[in-house]
């Protein structure tokens, strides 16, 4: 017999049985928004059957089944377990996809729903190799405006894991609790690897990663984070893969950036090539199997076109992201295309500017980008979103012409007229120059750096406070006076990317500047420079010799 033990109850006006639902939707399709190890998962089965989800949760627990039970026609299993199909409850069985797939270390989760009552239990039904290990289940029940958590053990048992009980009262319920507030499951969204098999995309990312992720770590170059650069591409190159199904298609990676993606692909054994403006330190940790190269690239040209890809990819491709079905429209009748758009563009290079006020700039300029690909450029597309470190993980996918070959040269011409409309007379697409230029206000005159911190120090000392004083960026700044933030202007972010270049002297939070206090074994460096505030505060540094990191 199993026991029912209330853990924890929330309560609110807010909550309705429609929103409940919704939330039980979103748990059920997607633990992995709470559970990190994993990837995702996959619904093995769904039936109706006869009985309370006592009955069924019972049934179930009394055996471990091995997870074959679960696959393909289920009646002979249930009917195995004592139970008939009827109308009272619907159970499914979902298999539950890690990060790191080794032999069947995926998990399977029971998930009861009783629509009548308003309640649901989960339970994981995966083997134990333990059989000492403590069965439960969790349950929520909804009744009126109370939201209530309850854990289910054998009568003889009790669960101990402070660990899981901690999860399950303080991450998991409240969690549950404000999708119910803010109707998470009600909200349209792209579900996640839509085109792509979850559980072969999960051992595909598994083991590009163990391949490249660390050796590619120990040689980064750049001056990105390479956890969030490296895992994002890598990512990208397996939903690609799996996109691409049997077939090596060629593809052309427009702004390609480091490079990373492509060498993915080349060193996987698809042909493609890798373009920008300028090479990046990266580049020269490749092998020569891995095709990169330095252009220029002028997509308003109708002569940029590349009739044997197979593919045009733009991979947070800035100012060629809206020109990326264009190419693929002039290149040949068959080629494709992928877009992972990030900054919004217009196809002058200028910045989008937003027409729905009612959606974010990104998710405004997506529906533009979508929209002239299926109106304009005759594209049959797919949306789906990626499993990367970005906020910016859709995609759009140009996978067919909507059109037959003999009318492709008339339609091209109607996609240059389009594109062309889009430029003032006499106005052409200006590509990056090959020089990045350095903003970061390192570039800046030493002399001028010095007056405006000095500047900004002599506000500091002079208001009250001391060490906690905090000033607005805003009144500095009309300390400083506008010629000289002119000049800092010029260096992209100004005045607080200066004073952040400075943290040794400021700490910069909200909006306001205030002293960043010395504190014991907070620099890196030991003894090489000279102490800001023992040479210019009128109270000195207030550490000791000794204890500072900077020379008295």
């Amino acid at each position: 017999m199993w026991s029912w033990t209330t853990l924890k109850q929330l309560q609110s006006a807010d909550l309705t049985v429609e929103t409940f639902w919704s939330a039980v939707s979103v748990w059920n399709a997607k633990p992995h928004l709470l559970i990190k190890h994993l990837m995702g998962a996959e619904r093995l089965i769904s039936e109706s059957l006869a009985g309370e989800y006592g009955d069924v949760l019972g049934s179930v627990a009394t055996t471990d089944l091995p997870p074959s039970a679960w696959i393909g026609d289920t009646t002979k299993t249930f009917g195995n377990l004592g139970l008939s199909s009827g109308q009272d409850v619907q159970v499914e069985v979902w298999k539950l996809f890690t990060k790191k797939p080794v032999d069947w270390n995926d998990y399977l989760r029971l998930s009861i729903f009783d629509n009548q009552n308003n309640i649901v239990v989960f339970y994981d039904i995966t083997p134990k190799k333990n059989g000492d290990d403590v069965k439960y289940a969790y349950g929520i029940y909804f009744v009126d405006d109370l939201l209530e958590l309850r854990l289910a053990t054998l009568s003889n048992h009790s669960l101990d894991d402070k660990k899981t009980l901690h999860w399950m009262t303080d991450v998991f319920f409240p969690k549950f609790f404000n999708w119910m507030i803010n109707d998470k499951g009600s909200k349209p969204a792209i579900s996640s690897l839509s085109h792509v098999c979850v559980q072969m995309y999960c051992h595909l990312y598994s083991r590009l990663k163990e391949k490249y992720a660390k050796s590619l770590m120990e040689v980064w170059t750049e001056v990105t984070d390479p956890k969030k650069y490296i895992h994002k591409d890598i990512a990208t190159a397996t939903y690609l893969m799996l996109l691409w199904g049997d077939t090596k298609p060629s593809f052309v990676d427009m702004g390609c950036g480091n490079g990373l993606l492509v060498h993915v692909l080349n060193s996987e054994g698809y042909g493609g090539v890798g373009l920008d403006v300028r090479s990046r330190k990266m580049w020269a940790q490749y092998p020569q199997s891995t095709v990169l190269k330095v252009t220029s690239v002028d997509p308003s040209s109708p002569d940029c076109k590349f009739p044997q890809a197979d593919w045009i990819i733009g991979n947070h491709s800035d100012e060629l992201s809206p020109w990326v079905p264009v190419i693929a429209s002039r290149s040949n009748y068959n080629c494709k295309f992928f877009l992972l758009p990030c900054c919004p563009f217009e196809f002058n290079g200028s910045r989008y500017q937003r027409t729905d006020s009612s959606l974010s700039q990104y998710h405004d300029y997506l529906k533009y980008l979508e929209k002239t690909s299926v109106n304009v450029f005759k594209f049959s597309v797919k949306t789906d979103r990626l499993r990367i470190p970005s906020t910016k993980r859709t995609c759009i996918i140009g996978w067919s012409k909507n059109y037959l070959p003999q009318e492709a040269n008339q339609v091209v011409q109607d996609i240059e007229k389009f594109a062309s409309s889009k430029f003032n007379e006499n106005v052409l697409f200006v590509p990056r120059p090959p020089e990045e230029r350095v903003r970061n206000c390192t570039k800046l005159d030493k002399d001028l750096i010095r007056s405006v911190v000095d500047s900004v120090a002599d506000v500091l000392i002079k208001s009250s406070g001391g060490w906690k004083c905090r000033v607005t960026l805003g009144e500095l700044a009309k300390q400083i006076g506008e010629e000289r933030l002119k000049k800092l202007k010029k260096e992209c972010g100004g005045l607080q990317t200066l004073l952040r270049n400075h943290r040794y002297i400021f700490v910069v939070e909200k909006g306001t500047v205030g002293f960043r206090k010395p504190a014991k074994g907070s620099g890196k460096v030991w003894k090489k420079h000279k102490c800001w505030f023992y040479h210019n505060y009128p109270d000195k540094c207030p550490l000791n010799e000794d204890e500072c990191c900077n020379i008295h």
